[in-house]
């Protein structure tokens, strides 16, 4: 009892610790959510190159081939801490080996692609199979499922419980796509504006600088409505029978 004690103590030291770091105010009585992904020290190698915004096709190894060398060149292993009503929990595993076990990158990716979520650059991927970790924690930790931790239904089924925790995840891309949409429409505006005081004041380059901001603010909006657009009709896989990937094993 007393070593659970101490290893408690000791995640509890390493929350405050990170919540330092990120210079967060820290409230013990407030519960705390942190998931983090750890760099991978590589000196005297060139770094993978992917590219900054992914145009290809949204399939598991149009993906892959994009950004999973990046990914595992980039990243050593991903953290995920909890402190919920003055329990710590935390959970630290590499982004290869356990985790590709339970939850294959290839079917985790063919599951989301499945629900309509569209990645579009590598930040977006490096989230979205980190992700992975955190599904893992809230499996590992029965006391914060049974409190419906993070929202999450009271279930004991494994499958319903992934399907709740991606239907989250798909809610939060919807949402992240709306604002995107609001944001992109309000800067359009915002430059015909500019455009129409610019041209009043005979100021050319502020007329051309702000065509330049449509036309990237019209490129965000069709990128972000077209993303959206795949969600409108998903196609809900029955997830027990997903054909095994003939995409190699990592």
């Amino acid at each position: 009892m007393r070593s659970k004690n101490v290893v408690k103590m000791l995640t509890f030291l390493t929350v405050l610790g990170i919540m330092a770091l990120f210079g967060s105010q820290v409230n013990l009585q407030a519960n705390t959510f942190i998931e983090s992904i750890e760099g991978r020290s590589t000196p005297g190698t060139m770094p993978e190159k992917y590219p900054e915004e992914y145009d290809g096709p949204q399939t598991v190894k149009g993906l892959m081939n994009a950004f999973d060398a990046a990914y595992n060149q980039k990243f050593s292993k991903a953290k995920v801490i909890a402190l919920w009503n003055g329990v710590a929990y935390s959970s630290e595993l590499a982004i290869r080996g356990e985790i590709d076990a339970r939850h294959s990158r290839v079917e985790w990716l063919q599951m989301l692609l499945q629900r309509g979520i569209t990645i579009e650059n590598f930040d977006d991927y490096r989230i979205y199979v980190s992700k992975r970790h955190t599904l893992a924690f809230l499996e590992d930790n029965p006391d914060l499922r049974e409190v419906g931790f993070r929202g999450m239904p009271l279930t004991d089924d494994p499958e319903a419980y992934k399907v709740a925790y991606i239907d989250k995840l798909v809610a939060k891309r919807i949402e992240d796509h709306t604002k995107q949409i609001a944001r992109a429409k309000k800067r359009i505006e915002s430059a015909k504006e500019r455009i129409a005081r610019a041209k009043k004041q005979s100021t050319p380059k502020q007329v051309e600088h702000a065509r330049k901001q449509i036309a990237q603010a019209t490129k965000q909006l069709r990128r972000a409505q077209e993303a959206l657009e795949r969600f409108q009709n998903p196609q809900k896989p029955k997830w027990n029978r997903i054909k095994k990937s003939t995409y190699p094993a990592l």
